[in-house]
């Protein structure tokens, strides 16, 4: 299944969900609807103007300073404090607080990741907390997000600041591509038109979407429903928070719960990253782009080839795609080959498209690698002083240069690594015991009253220094023993 968003947890006054970008965010359940508060800020507004607010009282004292209104929201501070930026809004529509034109509104500082980057000219529906400073401030987890992603709750707010009835289930529903494979700048487009239904075990209501994908659903009664929609043919309904496929929802009596979902393409796309015996690699990472979007600094669609000799790339719509492997060109010693794009040519030009119609299933690609980065095995075997102790062994081979090798266990206490003859390695071995599981009697001592029998929580082997070019086939690291005249022998 695709790898979706590194984190989409979400808090909201109603339950509606927010993107979080290494930013993680209370979870609220589907709840009874609050309501707007009688104190909170909320209006759907354009942005006028970004300001870096200084950092030092000195200069706060003179007020923020006016920056580049396209850029400034994503500049970093030279400090370790994360910057607070300041961005004025024309209220285009107010729903809660004080009637005005324009509002400061603040984010970053101590939101760190959470804070929300606000563009020029941008119009947002934006819910406001009031910080300890006495200043207005909103974060992703506020809920705060663009107008054309806030089109279902716009009505509802509005409802809700007239006194008129609220929906109890209101959301989009959208077409999208997989994380990385959106064109740029191309908003998803809405499934206009599009017939909905919500089940539970006793109920049943329909409605369907209007032009902008919009739906919502009134007097919905208690209970856990399961979402369904007529969607075109090949696309799959998901909700944002997973892989794939619907899972029932369980709203109470009263409910105001904005459940967006989205429709994938069904496409899959499936082959294996060959070396050059035409064996498939234990270990390999691989990205896919659209044709013509690939760039060496950004991610694409990732996906990882393991024991299994296969990678799988699902939810891929019609286009025309690129694929690569090792898109950085690190210096890898579990996968020792250069960057290759597909069918395994080195140079970007040279590279084959790979042509998917709607609905197709791709399943035998092939990239093949050549000129492998020279590497060598080497074992590590460990031992210890006296009886092994209970416990938890890792093993480690620290690179000068390039990527960390993995190890391998191929026996009991026999780990193998594959190492760039380029680097040189310091591998080392540490064990986290397991104190409580070991006798307390030791020699007639108890680890309280005599000192050489307490138990640490980790011990260490000495680590040894290799040139992977020079290094022995094998090399032992040994555990020191741990001064007790019995240790119960792990089983």
């Amino acid at each position: 299944m695709i790898l979706r968003w590194c984190a989409s947890v979400f808090l909201c006054l109603f339950g509606f969900p927010a993107l979080v970008f290494a930013c993680t965010c209370s979870q609220s359940a589907p709840g009874k609807c609050q309501g707007l508060s009688t104190d909170g800020v909320v209006f759907l507004g354009t942005v006028t103007g970004i300001y870096a607010v200084p950092s030092s009282a000195s200069s706060a004292a003179s007020g923020p300073s006016a920056t580049d209104a396209s850029s400034s929201a994503d500049s970093q501070s030279d400090g370790s404090s994360t910057p607070i930026f300041r961005y004025r809004f024309h209220i285009d529509e107010r729903f809660a607080g004080p009637v005005a034109s324009t509002i400061d509104v603040f984010t970053g500082g101590d939101d760190g990741d959470c804070g929300y980057r606000f563009k020029s000219g941008g119009e947002y529906l934006v819910f406001t907390h009031e910080g300890t400073d006495g200043r207005l401030y909103s974060t992703i987890c506020d809920g705060t997000r663009t107008a054309a992603d806030a089109r279902a709750l716009i009505p509802q707010l509005r409802a809700m600041r007239d006194g008129q009835h609220v929906a109890s289930v209101f959301g989009i529903v959208r077409q999208v591509d997989p994380p990385f494979l959106d064109p740029p700048d191309d908003p998803d487009p809405p499934l206009s038109h599009v017939s909905i239904h919500l089940r539970s075990r006793w109920d049943r209501f329909e409605t369907g979407t209007n032009a902008e994908g919009v739906y919502s659903l009134y007097d919905v009664h208690a209970g856990t429903y399961l979402f369904s929609a007529h969607v075109p043919a090949n696309m799959e309904l998901t909700d944002r928070n997973r892989a794939s496929g619907l899972t029932p929802f369980t709203i109470p009596a009263g409910a105001c719960y904005e459940y967006d979902v989205d429709a994938l393409p069904t496409g899959e796309i499936r082959g294996s990253v060959l070396g050059p015996d035409g064996k498939p690699l234990p270990l390999a990472s691989v990205e896919l782009f659209r044709a013509g979007h690939y760039t060496a600094d950004r991610p694409g669609y990732w996906s990882f080839q393991g024991s299994q000799g296969a990678f799988v790339f699902d939810h891929v719509g019609r286009g025309r795609y690129l694929l690569v492997f090792n898109r950085t060109n690190s210096l890898n010693p579990n996968s020792p080959f250069p960057r290759t794009f597909y069918p395994g040519v080195r140079d970007l030009a040279d590279a084959n498209p790979i042509i998917l119609r709607e609905g197709e299933r791709l399943l035998n690609l092939k990239l093949k690698l050549t000129n492998g980065i020279p590497t060598r095995r080497l074992r590590v075997r460990v031992k210890w002083t006296g009886a092994r102790p209970l416990g938890t062994v890792t093993v480690m081979a620290q690179a000068d240069h390039g990527d960390n090798p993995a190890a391998r266990l191929i026996a009991p206490g026999l780990y193998e690594f594959s190492l760039l003859e380029s680097a040189r390695y310091t591998i080392s071995a540490w064990q986290n015991l397991v104190p409580q599981r070991i006798p307390a009697r030791l020699g007639g001592a108890t680890r309280r009253s005599s000192p050489s029998c307490a138990i640490p929580a980790r011990i260490d082997a000495p680590p040894v220094s290799v040139t992977a070019a020079g290094a022995p086939q094998q090399i032992t690291l040994m555990f020191p023993g741990l001064g007790c005249a019995k240790i119960a022998r792990s089983q």
